[in-house]
């Protein structure tokens, strides 16, 4: 009897290490795509694609209040603010779940600063200016992918990605996490900074790379994740006592 549980506890491991194999060659060939994708619209132009044509129709269409909530979407979301809003809210998160501010926080930086690779390499120019009317002066040749954009998508998927770990569902997340990040990627298009292309990517960027680190460090993610659920339902008053001793020594 225990050599089949062995035995079928082999095959589990076997299969779960062949899925994590898999979901991380995805996530690699996706972030690839996108850098394919950015090399081939920069080398097109902006006008070819007919991007440069969508942002100038969207300048013609602007109004008092939506500029004020674009704008408000740019700041918030900006390299100033946006790190210290993260630092925020996982520190309220760690007053209720050490594991979820963790890895919500780790995967969100990670899906973040995973379009940096793609302002390096793929060096595309910013809408011009005076062309889609800009509301907000970018000048420096990194249009290609939103990191605004990146921000919002990586901040969706690091919150899905524990949830999946922790067991929970994950609908209300996408409900209202993918209607957030689309409204993010028209503001920066709204403010003529940035190409479609370029906030569709940010998503394929931030999306594949969370992914990726998701699953290599699925092992660790799961047991502490589900130690930490364990603990906080079979008694909530002793799970900040509980943790506290754990240290993250796994």
């Amino acid at each position: 009897m225990t050599s089949v549980k062995a035995s079928v506890a082999d095959t589990r491991a076997t299969r779960g290490g062949s899925r994590r194999v898999v979901l991380v060659g995805l996530g690699l060939s996706l972030l690839l795509v996108g850098l394919v994708l950015g090399f081939a619209v920069t080398a097109l132009g902006a006008a070819r694609t007919g991007e440069l044509g969508l942002d100038v129709s969207i300048s013609h269409h602007r109004t008092s209040v939506l500029t004020a909530l674009a704008l408000a979407v740019n700041i918030g979301l900006g390299p100033l603010v946006a790190p210290i809003v993260l630092l925020v809210a996982c520190g309220i998160l760690w007053t209720r779940n050490r594991f979820a501010a963790v890895a919500v926080g780790g995967l969100t930086v990670v899906g973040w600063l995973s379009v940096e690779l793609g302002k390096l390499l793929v060096h595309r120019i910013r809408p011009p200016a005076a062309s889609v009317h800009a509301l907000v002066s970018e000048t420096a040749a990194d249009s290609y992918p939103s990191g605004h954009t990146a921000f919002a998508a990586a901040t969706v998927f690091a919150i899905a990605a524990t949830l999946v770990v922790a067991g929970r569902p994950t609908r209300l997340v996408w409900l209202v996490g993918l209607p957030l990040v689309a409204l993010v990627g028209l503001s920066r298009l709204y403010l003529g900074v940035h190409y479609l292309t370029d906030v569709v990517a940010s998503v394929v960027f931030a999306g594949a790379s969370v992914l990726v680190v998701a699953v290599i460090g699925l092992p660790w993610l799961t047991r502490r994740g589900r130690r930490e659920m364990a603990v906080a339902r079979a008694d909530p008053s002793d799970w900040r006592r509980s943790t506290s001793n754990n240290n993250y020594n796994e």
